[in-house]
């Protein structure tokens, strides 16, 4: 597939790592490429693009580069709606996404997971689980390497796990994977879109050129992911009380087989209860040894920062889901539980309204808040008669929490904000939670 690029003239828009591995990758199969950022890319980035001895124009997207272009490859997050763009789409000029040009460097097969919540988890799992079989497996997109990095790598016969965004999936013209999963779908990412049914049927390009021998894996009870499925194919469906998989008198079943005890998972959360359920129907195809799936389910504990679990300490289960920075992930992680959970919640004020989390608190024994939104917080969770409490930061959040609960609760940092009013990224919120935790559990014991 590569002799497609040969002497082509390719502007790679954005830089940053996956648009320096397109660049890379272009050039390396003959492509004269040019790399063009709207703003002016960091001493490394810059050091990288002068290394690989193609042009670069930075600064502003400006419209004479059209006239020197056959194709264009764009970084998922720049909109398609920028003037650039928009004149390319005039010329017929093909823009492509890296998530397109990574399926046309290879013939490895694809196994894709897109949705609006659970993805990262899901596609890491689905990894876990792949390893277990005959076949070398790979995984890339959002997480991992970027997609082009590994697939122009990747062997015939290999497997790529990828995950997707809706931004990635708006790019999508041949890209075909062999299984692939739409987990569920919510509103996101509007402001990119526009509305919901432009990110919704983004999502659904994921299923555009699968065919009735690929394994398509949806949640039966969501009625706008099934609205996505294309009328000819016949989906797998997962759900939490139905489905192809579904959970039975607490034993994780698949196509009526038990498979293991909910209890037994090293996953929390009924949320990442349908993350295990799509992600056993992802792999079936590939058969996997049972023991194997069983051994991974027993012990693969989540990704850092999304409801990834800490363990048990002193007495209590601890969760760090940093990465939930909205209402909607937020009441996901709170969904999730059976038991009392302390809640630790707060960050970066955006003015978001609180009320839709109120269905998910009916767990909550405590809300201990920080951060610009604490006080907003703790007036939600006063307004609902739940004890809470507001702090200036994690480090007198996560003793309060500790203070507040009793040995089987649920300690669950969940912010439901950004973290940028006292972190750089929520990775980096999330790694401090951690360390307060295991400070506290020192001091404790």
């Amino acid at each position: 597939m590569q002799q497609q690029w040969n002497d082509k003239r390719v502007l790679v828009l954005g830089a940053a790592r996956s648009g320096i591995a397109a660049a890379a990758y272009l050039r390396n199969v003959g492509a004269d490429v040019t790399l063009n950022t709207g703003s002016e890319p960091s001493t490394e980035e810059r050091m990288k693009i002068e290394a690989l001895g193609i042009n670069g124009v930075f600064g502003a997207h400006p419209l004479e580069l059209l006239d020197t272009t056959d194709m264009i490859v764009k970084n998922p997050g720049i909109p398609y709606h920028i003037p650039l763009l928009q004149a390319a789409l005039e010329r017929n000029i093909p823009i492509y996404t890296e998530v397109e040009l990574a399926y046309l460097a290879t013939d490895a097969t694809f196994v894709a997971i897109t949705g609006s919540n659970g993805k990262t988890t899901t596609t890491t799992l689905v990894h876990e689980l792949l390893k277990g079989g005959s076949r070398p497996v790979h995984v890339a997109g959002n997480i991992g390497f970027p997609a082009i990095e590994v697939a122009s790598k990747a062997k015939q016969g290999d497997i790529i796990v990828i995950e997707l965004s809706s931004f990635q999936l708006m790019g999508v013209e041949q890209f075909h994977p062999q299984a692939a999963a739409l987990l569920n779908l919510s509103p996101a990412h509007l402001d990119y879109h526009g509305d919901f049914e432009s990110y919704a049927d983004a999502k659904g390009n994921l299923f555009r050129n699968m065919t009735a021998s690929d394994r398509v894996v949806v949640k039966g009870s969501d009625t706008e992911v099934m609205k996505r499925v294309p009328a000819d194919l016949d989906a797998s469906t997962f759900g939490y009380d139905s489905g192809d998989a579904h959970v039975t008198d607490g034993w994780i079943t698949l196509h009526g087989k038990r498979v293991i005890r909910v209890e037994d998972l090293a996953l929390g959360g009924a949320h990442n209860v349908e993350n295990v359920l799509a992600a056993l129907l992802l792999v079936e195809p590939f058969d996997i040894p049972a023991e194997h799936i069983d051994r991974v389910l027993r012990t693969f504990g989540g990704v850092a920062h999304r409801t990834e679990s800490l363990g048990q300490v002193l007495g209590r289960r601890v969760y760090n889901d940093s990465k939930a920075t909205n209402n909607v992930a937020a009441e996901a992680a709170l969904s999730g539980f059976d038991a009392p959970i302390i809640w630790v919640c707060g960050g970066l004020e955006r003015g978001a309204e609180l009320d839709s989390l109120i269905p998910a608190l009916g767990r909550v024994k405590a809300i201990v808040s920080y951060g610009e939104t604490a006080g907003r917080f703790q007036a939600l969770g006063e307004a609902e008669q739940i004890p809470s409490f507001a702090v200036d930061t994690l480090d007198a959040a996560v003793p309060l929490a500790f203070e507040q609960s009793a040995p089987d609760d649920v300690i669950l940092l969940s912010p439901a904000c950004a973290s940028w009013d006292q972190y750089k990224t929520f990775e980096e919120r999330g790694e401090h939670f951690v360390r307060l935790v295991h400070a506290y559990e020192e001091a404790n014991r």
